[in-house]
């Protein structure tokens, strides 16, 4: 009976170097998160809202940085904390040490006045609060789609400037000058 009992325990231990071998790898990320929700907040306010399907965070000296696949939103808070802009994308990567963060694929930027801009990949300069792209953008408005080669923009996409513009502009008479 003892004979059988040390056998079950011995049949039960694991070789910790080898669970280890198995669920790390030197390129695999350091912490793996599903169905994300992060605050951001500065000076007690809370500015920004990153949801996200899957985020991988790489801690390593040289590639410190966030990955983020299976679509994300980033949703924009004004002073009076109240939901302003948001930004959609199909994944996304967070720059640390540059203070930068990169989306790309079917991009869709909406600002609190409703005007939408569309593009393949959008950069965000946190330090400097601008938005910019060298892509192709279309932007709705009210009345108005336009179109460009390039984009810079604030952070909240409430004031921009489109490179290359084309496209139609709707104008009232009393705007046009005699």
């Amino acid at each position: 009976m003892g004979l059988l009992l040390v056998c079950a325990l011995w049949a039960c231990t694991n070789d910790l170097d080898k669970v280890a071998a198995v669920d790390l790898t030197p390129s695999g990320p350091d912490r793996v998160t599903r169905n994300a929700e992060y605050l951001y907040s500065d000076s007690g306010f809370v500015k920004n809202r990153l949801r996200a399907g899957l985020v991988n965070e790489f801690a390593g000296k040289d590639a410190r940085r966030t990955e983020i696949d299976s679509g994300l939103v980033l949703t924009f808070f004004d002073r009076q904390g109240r939901e302003g802009s948001e930004l959609k994308a199909r994944r996304g990567r967070i720059l640390t040490e540059q203070k930068r963060m990169e989306v790309e694929g079917a991009v869709v930027f909406t600002n609190a006045r409703g005007e939408r801009l569309e593009t393949e990949r959008l950069v965000w300069s946190q330090d400097s609060h601008r938005v910019h792209t060298d892509r192709p953008v279309r932007i709705t408005r009210a009345q108005d789609i336009l179109f460009g080669q390039g984009l810079d923009a604030t952070e909240d996409f409430s004031r921009y400037t489109i490179r290359r513009i084309t496209g139609s502009l709707q104008l009232d008479r009393d705007t046009l000058a005699p």
